[in-house]
């Protein structure tokens, strides 16, 4: 008899059990459901699909709940509860590494709690009014948004923002209260101006764009923002201006980014490879520049900019090598300088790819191009080493290469000691064990310098790295070798495209008037047409005539008539 009682009451409970299981299984809504199924099965999924598309429920334990496990007990995930009414509870969640307490207390809690104490009115906080209360009298911040879903809110709180969740409502109130540290605004280390703006991006996507709009006051300024990744869902912005960037090039560089499906956007970088046009290239086909000044620039000529947080890089589309060959000082100094500054930067850009080879097909093939007396110089400065022309330059220019690259890695402070100490030990070790001859330490250490001037660095690596083939080719045909190196890379150059501009434009194809600004550098005056984007016209830049004619006779007769000083 007692067995029997046993089992009935322990029947009674799994079946009390059972039932108390099966509503909250009911009362828990259903995708909150798919997703901790998900996140204890595989949680990969869940990024993929249930995170984005499932919905806030009603019931403020199970959000929370919910969340909570979404993030593990996450140390600081904050989550505050606070009494609205008697009957009604609501609770805030933030991240305290990306939001700071403090502002989460003085502008969230701290109205809530004074009027807890005046006494709510039931009706201001119904679920039909929620929002416009909470706009209007709860919280003292000025940018607030509503979101449904679980995915959209964990990417405001993964950009440092609070939410607002109340018992009985299935919306969250996103506040606007990032605090986490950032780096301050300061001058661009890969882009240093003699005169010019003084100030960079940094990390923070928000301050970015704040340093474009400073500089662009137009309401036609256009921010498009995006997530992309799917774990990290990190922003991403394209940047333009509604009436001078043509429309077909911005639906292409929309179409681009969108088709990106990647784990993670941690830089800039990883976009890039995804958007160009020729992946198979060493050419850059679009800018890379840390100055806001440059983006702006950029922008009023009817080009895009691709920002991403996190990276202090912005992506200028389309480009052209006469653009990567441009310093943004070229246009804050005099015509006539910037044109002289840019012919030698053509010059020395030459000599970089030219030089070593030259050095090695004259040596090597064609003696005869060389005056006797030099000659003569090189053969007895050579006369004791082991190795050929080709072997001594291509192992001094392996050796630059490796103190270039160790000179970046290293702490700034010493690897700018070790560049030039090491270039000068190595060289002149290698001349007294008579490995190499001066004259190649001569050529390879003038190379070397000549190829600082060029202003972009993914466009120096570039030219860095086609000077190899070309070496090689002179080391095998002379100058043969170098001419046929040449036609091939001038080939190579006019096949490429960046978002659909000849790379090349606008000497080819050719169109007149916007040389102005391609090798030489006009008057501001002369150049009056934007350069013509992919899909669009060229346009006015500015009136008609503007160059300066100043009246003489008009400052004359003001002094003429200006009261004598005693």
């Amino acid at each position: 008899m007692f067995t029997f009682l046993s089992r009935l009451l322990k029947r009674k409970r799994s079946t009390r059990r059972d039932k108390q299981i099966e509503s909250a299984a009911v009362r828990t809504p259903r995708s909150h459901r798919s997703i901790l199924a998900a996140l204890a099965d595989d949680p990969r999924s869940i990024p993929a699909g249930a995170l984005n598309e499932a919905r806030l429920g009603r019931r403020l334990n199970e959000n929370l709940i919910t969340l909570s496990t979404l993030c593990g007990d996450a140390p600081d995930f904050i989550v505050r509860r606070i009494a609205i009414t008697e009957s009604q509870e609501a609770a805030v969640v933030f991240y305290d590494t990306l939001g700071r307490s403090e502002l989460v207390a003085s502008q969230v809690l701290h109205p809530i709690h004074e009027r807890a104490e005046e006494g709510f009115d039931e009706a201001s906080v119904h679920l039909d009014t929620l929002e416009k209360a909470v706009r209007s009298r709860f919280v003292n911040t000025a940018r607030l948004q509503t979101q449904t879903f679980m995915g959209k809110l964990f990417q405001g709180l993964a950009e440092g923002k609070a939410a607002l969740l109340v018992d009985g409502s299935a919306t969250a109130l996103m506040i606007d209260l990032i605090g986490y540290d950032k780096r301050a605004v300061d001058e661009p280390d890969s882009e240093p101006v003699v005169r010019g703006p003084r100030d960079g991006f940094i990390e923070d996507l928000h301050t970015n764009l704040s340093l474009i709009r400073r500089r662009i006051g137009t309401p036609l300024l256009r921010f498009e923002m995006r997530h992309l990744g799917e774990w990290t869902q990190t922003g991403v912005v394209m940047a333009y201006i509604h009436g001078l960037a043509p429309e077909g090039l911005v639906a292409e560089a929309r179409g681009r980014l969108d088709q990106i499906e990647i784990d993670g956007v941690i830089d800039s970088g990883y976009l890039e490879e995804f958007i160009e046009d020729t992946p198979y290239t060493v050419f850059p086909q679009m800018q890379i520049t840390e100055r806001p000044d440059t983006v702006s620039a950029s922008l009023l000529e009817g080009r895009i900019a691709i920002l991403s947080n996190g990276s202090p890089f912005a992506l200028v589309v389309p480009t052209t090598l006469w653009n990567l060959m441009n310093a943004s000082e070229d246009y804050y100094q005099r015509f006539d300088g910037a044109s002289f500054v840019r012919i030698l930067r053509y010059l020395l850009v030459s000599l970089v790819v030219l030089l070593p080879s030259i050095y090695v097909a004259a040596t090597t093939f064609h003696p005869e191009m060389l005056p006797g007396s030099m000659l003569l110089s090189i053969a007895a400065a050579r006369e004791a080493v082991p190795f050929s022309s080709f072997t001594e330059v291509f192992l001094m220019e392996i050796t630059f290469e490796a103190l270039r690259e160790a000179g970046v890695r290293l702490p700034r402070p010493v690897g700018q000691t070790i560049g030039i100490v090491g270039a000068i030990v190595l060289g002149e070790a290698a001349v007294q064990a008579q490995l190499v001859s001066a004259p190649v330490v001569i050529i390879v250490a003038f190379t070397g310098i000549s190829s600082f001037v060029i202003p972009h660095f993914n466009l120096g690596l570039a030219i860095r790295m086609v000077r190899f083939p070309i070496l090689i080719l002179a080391g095998t045909l002379g100058l043969f070798g170098i001419a046929m190196g040449l036609l091939l890379l001038v080939l190579h150059l006019v096949t490429l495209r960046s978002f659909g501009l000849p790379y090349l434009s606008p000497l080819s194809p050719l169109r007149p008037e916007e040389l102005r600004d391609a090798v030489l550098r006009a008057p501001w005056w002369r150049m009056l047409r934007r350069p013509r984007m992919p899909g669009g016209k060229a346009t006015w830049r500015e009136g008609f005539p503007l160059m300066p004619h100043p009246d003489l006779s008009k400052g004359e007769e003001a002094l003429r008539d200006a009261p004598k000083q005693t």
